[in-house]
């Protein structure tokens, strides 16, 4: 009687603590926005910025050494800058742009940084073998020592065009 208890109390723990993993928010990093935007230039002779942008907070000790977005594109590269959201807006800043970016080093990344990641629609880098084949809108990095970590993104909100003055 007493080993019938110990084993159902052993397995109990285990598939508690399996299913507690499942479920964890991702620790890495909080996605505050998934957007989609034009952003046109006033000059005709500049091509045209599009696609998605991944405002996020980042959470993790470590910081982030490469993101990739695996979207209807393809395979690309995230261009990680750091992200400021307008609160005072001044009359030259075009309506509908809702963060200022700057760059940033991976290494000045901290805990509590906002981040927007813009995939990069030039450059050609292979798939890793871990990624899966049909994963689509999901955000793969790296950060620290780990091997790939994903985020899998439910929505991405499209937004009005944007036409830049400058």
């Amino acid at each position: 009687m007493c080993l019938i208890a110990l084993s159902f109390v052993f397995t109990g723990n285990g598939q508690t603590s399996k299913k507690v993993a499942n479920n964890k928010v991702h620790p890495s990093f909080i996605l505050l926005e998934a957007f989609s935007q034009h952003i046109l230039p006033v000059r005709t002779n500049v091509t045209p910025t599009t696609g998605e942008h991944f405002i996020i907070v980042w959470e993790a000790a470590k910081y982030p050494e490469t993101f990739f977005w695996r979207g209807e594109n393809g395979w690309l590269p995230c261009k990680i800058m750091n992200a400021h959201k307008v609160v005072c807006r001044s009359p030259e800043f075009p309506a509908g742009l809702e963060y200022t970016v700057s760059h940033i080093k991976g290494d000045d990344i901290h805990v509590g940084d906002t981040l927007e990641l813009t995939p990069m629609l030039r450059g050609k880098f292979p798939i890793p073998h871990e990624i899966p084949e049909d994963a689509r809108n999901t955000l793969f990095f790296k950060a620290g020592t780990s091997g790939w970590l994903s985020y899998a993104v439910k929505q991405i909100t499209p937004k009005p065009d944007v036409t830049m003055p400058w």
